[in-house]
């Protein structure tokens, strides 16, 4: 997949809109769902309507007519006041808008007659914050006007804070609104359906009210997407934080001085820098810019420092990461990044569902415990296949350095028929098969298993003995457990020599594998070419008759008790050939 791009997380996205509907309805509050963030993406707005948000709120018509195109059912409302410009566009677009000037209200009513259409309004009421809104005394003299325009239907009023001036909701601004609606429906005899109190910044206001008054009604963008309220930016309680993660290659990476040299004038953003004298550093260039994001919106996830920004470029202090061309950084985002980002048609937009992955890892965890109690009673009718050795082949094949000295890549002489097909099949397509391991002897198992013990000893230090062990039996098999003690096993990558590299399979740099959950062989949050590029390598191995291990996309089992037990054999074919008796199998 194209990067830079941007992760999205739709199963978190339904998540949190699940909890602030619960928390708000609490209190008689819907939610009216802002998808100016996200750009009127119709995935993501489906997302919404899906979890029972009525009303979609944009403050560009565009997002509103392409969601609308994209069969998005809901009630449309115009964010921002219409535009005299765009009114007939409103009228046909929106449900609802919110209106200030009473001269955009008489042209509202005209087109609405015109298309014969009864548009909604809601009357913004000032309360401070001196962004949009009409002053409180002379709400009545508006409201008096737009009972007589045709064509219209006044709905509400609402009032909007903390997005201009940053002043915040507070229950002396919310019962002010509250009392000019009851106030409107005396004098006028109404009835207002939506009294909309404003936005995320309106949470510490209604966690701390025990009455919200006549206020049933919230604008919510930023804790739906980001988890956050819009005042002090704090995390709002069994929120996702985490639903969106940009990720940047690395395009340059090369030790130069700290401190630009020659003579000082302004920068790509007219700003004339200062840099301190840190002697030779090792610096970092990422494939984005301002062009696509707010640089200062950005919190790197890796440990490095931003040193600054032009449109297209970000410099980052990369001594502490020793990040390589090709490597990718990955970054949170505040609100104001996100809306950039989300926005920029230069930046991929990857979505995922994080509920999705919960359920998929849980059914092959459970499958995975299932085979390892069956794997002891499996019988074994071993057909005494040699061992050969790979290397001795002339398959055009890649073989990664092994862990062992002297490795043989040996694979009972059944399956080397099925190499050689595979083999010849990724020729025809300028690539090659790359053999990571295959046949291994206990000792060998030994040495790996303890490599990996090591090593996540020292990723986990404050995991107990046990702790680090359940870890590393996830990926790696004990000693005496090993399927590739049978020789039916091969671990395996694919080369693409085109392009010269080891294809990008979702969790590896090369020949070096990420080990977590994202190796489960189906797992669904990684980009779409790791899904196109394992489903070539296990679609390969399958057509030979191979299984895919439940848990590592290169492990691939013929003949063996796992591959009995996922085809349904009566028996295996190969049982475990031990040191001992390695003399005796391998067939020069």
């Amino acid at each position: 997949m194209k990067i830079p791009r941007i992760d999205i997380d739709i199963g978190k996205i339904a998540h949190n809109i699940q909890q602030l509907k619960k928390l708000y309805g609490s209190k008689g509050i819907q939610i009216t769902g802002v998808t100016k963030v996200i750009g009127g993406n119709p995935l993501i707005a489906s997302i919404l309507v899906k979890k029972d948000i009525k009303i979609l709120a944009d403050s560009r018509i565009e997002n509103i007519v392409k969601m609308r195109k994209a069969g998005v059912q809901a009630k449309y409302l115009l964010l921002r006041t219409p535009a005299l410009s765009q009114v007939e566009e409103v009228v046909i677009y929106t449900d609802i808008s919110l209106n200030s000037e009473l001269i955009v209200l008489k042209e509202l009513s005209k087109y609405a007659i015109r298309n014969q259409i009864i548009h909604k309004v809601i009357l913004m009421v000032e309360l401070g914050d001196l962004r949009e809104g009409i002053m409180p005394l002379e709400i009545n003299n508006t409201v008096k006007e737009v009972l007589l325009l045709k064509g219209l239907s006044l709905i509400g009023i609402g009032s909007n804070l903390a997005c201009f001036g940053g002043i915040g909701p507070d229950a002396s601004k919310m019962s002010k609104l509250s009392s000019i609606a009851t106030h409107l429906e005396k004098t006028f005899k109404i009835k207002l359906a939506i009294i909309s109190g404003g936005n995320s910044a309106n949470y510490h206001w209604f966690k701390s009210s025990k009455n919200v008054g006549r206020i049933n009604n919230l604008r919510l963008g930023e804790s739906i997407f980001l988890g956050r309220e819009a005042l002090c930016r704090k995390p709002i309680p069994r929120l996702f934080t985490d639903i969106f993660t940009l990720v940047v290659e690395v395009i340059e990476s090369k030790i130069k001085p700290s401190k630009p040299y020659g003579k000082v004038s302004q920068n790509a953003n007219g700003k004339i820098k200062k840099f301190k004298e840190k002697g030779l550093m090792d610096r970092a260039i990422l494939a984005i810019g301002g062009q696509d994001v707010d640089v200062s919106g950005i919190t790197p996830r890796q440990n490095i420092d931003i040193l600054g920004a032009s449109s297209d470029h970000i410099v980052i202090d990369n001594t502490k990461s020793n990040l390589k061309v090709g490597d990718t950084v990955e970054f949170d985002l505040n609100y104001s990044a996100l809306l950039r980002v989300l926005n920029s048609p230069y930046i991929t937009k990857n979505t995922i569902n994080f509920n999705e992955c919960k359920a998929y890892c849980k059914a092959v965890e459970a499958k995975d415990s299932r085979n390892k109690l069956l794997t002891p009673s499996i019988r074994i009718s071993e057909n005494n296949s040699p061992l050969i050795s790979l290397i001795n082949t002339d398959f055009n094949l890649i073989f990664e350095p092994s862990i062992s000295v002297d490795y043989m890549y040996l694979v009972r002489e059944d399956i080397l028929g099925k190499i050689g097909r595979i083999s010849e099949k990724l020729n025809a397509q300028n690539k090659r098969l790359i053999i990571r391991s295959a046949w291994r002897s206990s000792e060998h198992q030994q040495l790996l298993w303890d490599t990996k013990f090591e090593f996540f000893q020292k990723e986990y230090p404050e995991k107990s003995f046990s702790g680090v062990k359940k870890i590393v039996s996830y990926f790696i098999a004990f000693p005496t457990k090993s399927m590739h003690a049978t020789g039916g096993a091969v671990d395996a990558l694919i080369y693409d020599d085109a392009k010269k590299c080891v294809m990008d399979f979702g969790t590896n740099k090369g020949y070096d594998i990420n080990l977590s959950k994202k190796c489960y062989p189906y797992y669904p949050k990684i980009s779409e070419e790791a899904k196109e590029n394992r489903a070539l390598l296990i679609g390969l191995f399958q057509s030979e008759g191979f299984v895919c291990d439940l848990k590592e996309y290169w492990h691939f089992d013929y003949g063996n008790a796992i591959w009995a037990i996922e085809k349904e054999k009566e028996f295996a074919i190969y049982g475990s050939i031990s040191k001992l008796d390695m003399s005796i199998n391998i067939k020069n």
